[in-house]
């Protein structure tokens, strides 16, 4: 509810660029499934590019998205460990539905364990790692001496600088 036009209140009409908080749900709900924000958001209908700003700017739905992430890369290692055991007992893997009923989007062998590195990499230490680059602490002096050094160094040796 907002004023305008000479009148004390008017119900104000949502923003076209605003997402409901059901499509919101439906894409957390789906990248739980998944673990592939694409996907998730395409099956929404909403461009992903909307939600990673969404992300930025909503902090309960940054851990929303970071807990669905966790749910579905947990997911994927049971469907991994069930496919490895079914291999070993000598019988046909399931099709990766675990003990919930809920399945992974088919994907091979390597494409899963790329998806686990990559969630590996963006999680240390039970901590979401900054999404900034760069973000951190300011090298020293004789750091950033050291680095125009080495790659002084680089160019003699390129350039032929080292044999005048």
């Amino acid at each position: 509810m907002r004023s305008g036009k000479g009148r004390l209140l008017v119900e104000a009409k949502p923003s076209r660029r605003e997402i409901s908080q059901r499509k919101r749900d439906e894409f957390i709900r789906h990248l739980g499934e998944t673990c592939n924000v694409s996907l998730s958001a395409e099956r929404t209908g909403v461009a992903f590019s909307t939600f990673y700003r969404i992300r930025q700017r909503d902090a309960v739905f940054a851990a929303a998205w970071q807990s669905a992430l966790d749910d579905g890369y947990q997911r994927l290692e049971m469907g991994l460990l069930h496919a490895a055991l079914a291999v070993v007992e000598g019988r046909r893997p399931d099709g990766g539905e675990t003990g919930d009923g809920a399945v992974i989007a088919p994907m091979t062998m390597e494409q899963a364990l790329r998806v686990l590195g990559r969630h590996e990499g963006s999680v240390r230490g039970g901590k979401l790692r900054s999404l900034r680059l760069g973000k951190g602490r300011m090298p020293t002096s004789e750091e950033t001496d050291e680095e125009v050094l080495k790659r002084l160094a680089i160019l003699r040796r390129q350039r032929g600088w080292d044999q005048l």
